[in-house]
């Protein structure tokens, strides 16, 4: 990722992290409520990766937009059918967060190269975000909805920092790009 896109992450973790707080702050609304916003971001998620793989200097073009096609079909079919999503949610949500978790760990791995940088805080994060995401795909089956919401929260919460985190990192690199 070139380092004059350093506001792409920013956005969508600003973004995340405020679902997150949504999520906890509301949740008895947040179950249904959760699948439209959850769609939206993945969907705008997956823009964000489409549109970084246009730049010139990126490496990983072809997972940049398969990682972003994958994920703008997910979000329109989660914010176009809630009923389908609420029953769905929980697996998709978990699988997301794994997906997301392996994808903070490609890019702290790309950070390690550059003295400085923060890589370590951005693979623990991405740990972080696999564990939430294994919680959750176990959640419905011994514990209900309101443990999904909770970890939904969380991990939303985490994966928000870890993206602005990322931001913030790239903005201050010396290097002009960073591999995808």
């Amino acid at each position: 990722m070139e380092k004059k896109h350093w506001w792409s992450p920013l956005i969508l973790g600003i973004l995340v992290l405020a679902l997150g707080i949504v999520i906890l702050i509301f949740p008895q609304a947040s179950y249904l409520t959760m699948t439209l916003l959850f769609g939206i971001v993945i969907a705008l998620s997956g823009i964000m990766y489409i549109g970084l793989s246009f730049s010139k200097e990126v490496k990983g073009r072809g997972w940049l937009i398969a990682s972003g096609i994958i994920e703008i079909f997910l979000g329109i079919f989660l914010a176009l059918s809630p009923a389908i999503s609420a029953l769905v949610i929980p697996i998709v949500l978990g699988f997301w967060l794994l997906f997301k978790g392996f994808t903070l760990i490609g890019m702290g791995y790309t950070l390690s190269g550059i003295k400085g940088s923060g890589w370590g805080w951005t693979i623990f994060s991405a740990i972080l975000l696999i564990l939430c995401g294994a919680i959750i795909l176990l959640q419905p089956v011994f514990y209900g909805i309101e443990a999904v919401i909770l970890w939904s929260g969380v991990s939303f919460i985490i994966g928000g920092c870890t993206l602005m985190n990322y931001a913030f990192k790239l903005k201050d690199l010396n290097d002009d790009s960073v591999e995808a």
